[in-house]
């Protein structure tokens, strides 16, 4: 806990966790409200499976593919910037754009896995509800406060604690862009365990990350499961 180099790795799992968590939440759960709006089963079944792809993708396989698309010289999201006139970000290599970066390599991948949940979950509310709503005239913005996030509420408190575990313990990704770099601006608390136990070969400083890693995710799920939960009925 005297190591400012173990800090550093929070800070910077902490930040990615701001940055990737609410992101991927809502527009997972925008992406589900539009889905369900498609009437017709086909053509919503195919577009579920095109944001559903990346989550089946390799992880290291999806970092390798951003990786080319943030490259400074022959990378596709500058070559599209250059349209524009804005000239090419090193966004693997900057110290304020890493993180962003790698966030948004986090919410691409998830956003297909938490969509299908709030999906499943928005088919599973009877229809009467907002029959009842319309016909009293609540308004779609009512209908939404009042009876879709209401009855969300324990997918969306699921799906904030998934994110929260798998972004907490992020490793592929940075591994395989980054290692950590530059300057250790995206090292993680998983990517300096890593280095601790098989690099440096310090092995009982990485179990006590370990552990700092585990009691750490126990108590926030505990304590977002304890604020957060709030059986709903109609």
């Amino acid at each position: 806990f005297t190591d400012p180099t173990f800090w550093t790795a929070v800070k910077n799992t902490v930040a990615l966790l701001f940055m990737s968590v609410p992101t991927t939440v809502v527009l997972a759960l925008a992406v589900a409200l539009g889905l369900n709006r498609i009437l017709n089963l086909r053509w919503r079944n195919v577009w579920a499976a095109m944001y559903f792809l990346p989550f089946s993708t390799s992880l290291v396989a999806a970092a390798l593919i951003w990786q080319w698309i943030y490259d400074p010289v022959y990378g596709f999201l500058n070559y599209l910037l250059g349209f524009v006139g804005i000239p090419p970000q090193k966004w693997l290599q900057h110290l304020t754009q890493v993180k962003p970066s790698i966030a948004a390599i986090n919410v691409w991948v998830r956003i297909g896995f938490d969509t299908m949940i709030f999906l499943a979950a928005l088919q599973s509310i009877p229809g009467e509800y907002y029959e009842a709503a319309a016909i009293d005239g609540a308004s779609a913005r009512q209908r939404l406060r009042h009876i879709t996030l209401p009855l969300l509420n324990a997918q969306i408190l699921m799906v904030v604690i998934l994110e929260l575990i798998f972004n907490f313990k992020i490793f592929d990704q940075v591994y395989a862009t980054t290692q950590g770099g530059p300057a250790s601006a995206s090292q993680t608390v998983i990517m300096l365990l890593y280095d601790t136990a098989f690099k440096y070969f310090r092995f009982g400083d990485a179990s006590v990350i370990a552990v700092f890693v585990f009691v750490t995710l126990l108590v926030v799920t505990l304590i977002q499961w304890r604020i957060f939960r709030k059986p709903v009925e109609y």
